[in-house]
């Protein structure tokens, strides 16, 4: 938590129009990606190159460089967090990672870290996770965290709502991101066993599941401590044979 802390203190979006947005991520995100940093930790020592996708704004990937892990860096658009890019020495490359390929040699990382993405991939997620296979090196990890839409949540939300959503929901405004922030929502949000098979027939082995956030008020909250697999994100652990 203290390296995810002084991270946000080193970090400023260069639009004085993300300063809400930044300020919102650091609140919401910032117990999510000090779990994130645990995880990593267990897997790869520092030294290890590690890539992150979705890097903006930069939390996480300040927090790795400071605790001596070669990270780099991929995102849509990099440019918003240009100075502290430059001022922080981090190393983000510019890429659409739907349509265009990872500009990375073979087997070119220990770890990637694909976190909170998967759910908004809209065009062809068998293309992008190719690419990230591609450069993740035999034995490498893929730490995966996304939304979990069988949790205590999700079967709420569709059994009394009619609504298909663990996390966040609303289809034409997750669709009217596309114009507001230049990226799409959340796509849809899937199930452990719906990502599971999906790596699978990618060729990567799933090692471990780890159930995340949660721990409400009341018995939400109570449900959720007791039955971990109904909390409402989960983390894939895999390797590459």
């Amino acid at each position: 938590m203290s390296l995810l802390d002084e991270s946000a203190r080193r970090i400023r979006p260069d639009d004085a129009q993300l300063e809400s947005w930044f300020a919102a991520y650091v609140h919401n995100h910032r117990h999510r990606l000090a779990m994130d940093l645990q995880l990593l930790a267990e897997h790869v020592e520092p030294g290890a190159q590690v890539l992150e996708y979705g890097a903006v704004p930069l939390l996480l990937t300040t927090a790795l460089a400071d605790n001596g892990y070669d990270v780099t860096g991929l995102d849509l658009a990099p440019e918003r967090f240009a100075s502290s890019i430059a001022e922080v020495g981090l190393e983000v490359t510019r890429c659409d990672i739907e349509t265009e390929p990872v500009p990375f040699s073979d087997s070119s990382f220990d770890l990637v870290l694909f976190n909170e993405l998967f759910e908004h991939l809209r065009i062809d997620p068998i293309f992008t996770l190719g690419e990230m296979l591609r450069v993740l090196r035999p034995g490498g990890t893929l730490l995966l965290s996304t939304p979990n839409l069988r949790s205590l949540r999700g079967l709420k939300n569709l059994l009394l709502h009619n609504q298909a959503h663990a996390v966040s929901g609303g289809v034409f405004e997750q669709w009217q991101k596309l114009g507001t922030l230049g990226h799409m929502g959340h796509v849809r949000e899937y199930t452990v066993r719906e990502v599971c098979d999906f790596l699978g027939h990618l060729g990567l082995r799933v090692e471990r599941i780890v159930y995340r956030g949660g721990h409400g008020r009341g018995v939400v909250g109570l449900v959720e401590r007791l039955a971990p697999s109904l909390r409402p994100f989960f983390t894939v652990e895999a390797t590459r044979p």
